[in-house]
Formats: structure tokens, C-alpha cells, sequence
């Protein structure tokens, strides 16, 4: 008898405390709550930086890869990092002036970015949805750009995640490489606790860093801080829906010659 006689009121206050919390989950940012970063397991396995890591890329046509790496399309790939098989991954030669001067020269030690969410738009490595694994030939120490990643992260900076890795292609030692945390989803992620709204980069042809043509002797300084001439047009974001990017909006590039979408997800940030 008594709880039928209580059931209103109990009904009354679980709705009231639904309402309550509804608004504080909408109402969140505009109160001071934000969302606390996150970890998702790849922090401390691929980047643990006690160790140099191992990762050994296994393609079919190797050759036939490095002959097209100057279009910067990706290819499909499978990666054994630090021991665990991760397949089905997509595999891309990257870089600007760097890019174009590995391929003058006749070298064929590209600096890499891996998706590992390319073909089906789920699949990570512990979380982690893209990795660039930089090549380091333009910095005779090995160390400028892991420095630099640590002391943003000590200062407080969003810095990405990297680590030295030995890697290997079909069982061949290719060299040792420096691994950075794709500023993509994961990144947003790890440190604003989600990934929506819209992502940013700099635009580096807009500073003369473009795929210009290589001189046919560039001085060694030329090589190493990039000082290559040629321009071309800042391309737009990518085009499709959901984590692949969106052509909603003008690419701000074009206005102010400074940045560029890299993707938009969710709604914008506010």
C-alpha cells in the first residue's frame, strides 16, 4: 500500500532528475563543463619512448609502390608493429618539397602515412586512426623534431604522440623512422575527450613550401630547411561525408592563404 502511494512522487523526482541532467549534457560548454581527455591504448604501446619500436610493412609490389610514390595515392598494406599484425591498412608516400626531392635524387627512403581506417572507416590500431612515419634525412641529428614534440607536450601544448621505430619492408631493414600521431580523430580525442567540429591545418604551400620543381644542384641548405621554388594552388578539403571531410564551406586558404580544412565532423566548434 505504501509504495503505490509514494510511486507519484517517486515518478515525479526520477523525471525531474532526468530533466535536470538533459540540460546540463546540452547546456555543458556554456557551464564550464568540458570533456575530460581520454586515453585509448596506443599511448602507451606505439609511443612508449623508452624503447625504439619496431614496425615491418609488408606489400606485394614494393617496387611498383616506390615507382608511384610521387602521387601520393594510397595503397593497401599490412604492418606487424612491435610484434601484433594489423591488416588491412592503407599506405601513402607524404611530403611537399621533401617529397619531390627524395624522388630527384634517386633515392627511394619516402617519409610515410598509414590509415588505418582507409577502407572500412572503423578499423584503428588501438585507437589510433592515422600514423606518419617521417624519415628524418633532412636533420643530420635525428632529434629536432622529437625534441620539439616533447617540449610542446611539457609546456602544455596539444602536441601529437611520437617515437623512434626500426622499420622494416618485407623482412628488410629500410631504416630507422620517426613515428607522430596523426593530428586526426585520435588526436582530438586524446586531448579534447572527442572528436567533432571542425579540423585545421597549415597550409605550408602557402608559404613557399609547395611541390615546386627541384633545382638541378640545390645547395645542402636548400635540402634541409626546404628552401625549394614553385607554388601551386591550396587544395580544398577532401571531399565525401562523416570522418573523410566535407566541402560545406570555402577553404579558408583561399581567402587569407593561411589555412585549409583538413576534415569536418559534427557541428562546428563554437
Amino acid at each position: 500500500m505504501s509504495t503505490h502511494k509514494h510511486i507519484d512522487r517517486v515518478c515525479a523526482a526520477v523525471l525531474a532528475l532526468t530533466l535536470i541532467l538533459t540540460a546540463l549534457f546540452i547546456q555543458g560548454k556554456s557551464l564550464g563543463l568540458e570533456a575530460a581527455p581520454s586515453a585509448l591504448g596506443y599511448e602507451e604501446r606505439l609511443f612508449a619512448a623508452g624503447q625504439v619500436h619496431t614496425i615491418d610493412l609488408r606489400m606485394e609490389d614494393w617496387e611498383g609502390f616506390l615507382e608511384t610514390c610521387t602521387n601520393e595515392e594510397y595503397q593497401l598494406c599490412s604492418l606487424t608493429i612491435d610484434g601484433e599484425a594489423v591488416e588491412s591498412a592503407a599506405i601513402r608516400a607524404k611530403g611537399n618539397t621533401s617529397l619531390t626531392s627524395v624522388a630527384a635524387y634517386g633515392n627511394d627512403r619516402y617519409s610515410f602515412k598509414v590509415e588505418f581506417d582507409h577502407y572500412d572507416g572503423v578499423s584503428t590500431y588501438h585507437g589510433l586512426d592515422k600514423l606518419s612515419l617521417n624519415n628524418l634525412i633532412q636533420d643530420n641529428t635525428c632529434m629536432k623534431d622529437f625534441l620539439v614534440y616533447r617540449l610542446m607536450a611539457a609546456f602544455g601544448a596539444a602536441a601529437p604522440l611520437c617515437s623512434y621505430v626500426w622499420l622494416t619492408v618485407n623482412g628488410e631493414p629500410w631504416g630507422l623512422y620517426l613515428a607522430v600521431e596523426g593530428i586526426e580523430d585520435a588526436f582530438l580525442e586524446r586531448n579534447y575527450g572527442n572528436a567533432g567540429g571542425n579540423l585545421y591545418k597549415p597550409d605550408s604551400m602557402s608559404f613557399g613550401g609547395g611541390r615546386g620543381a627541384v633545382p638541378s644542384h640545390p645547395s645542402s641548405r636548400d635540402l634541409r630547411y626546404g628552401l625549394v621554388t614553385g607554388f601551386s594552388r591550396c587544395p580544398s578539403a577532401r571531399g565525401g561525408s562523416g570522418r573523410r571531410g566535407r566541402r560545406d564551406a570555402e577553404p579558408p586558404c583561399r581567402k587569407r592563404g593561411l589555412l585549409r580544412p583538413c576534415r569536418g565532423r559534427g557541428r562546428p566548434a563554437s
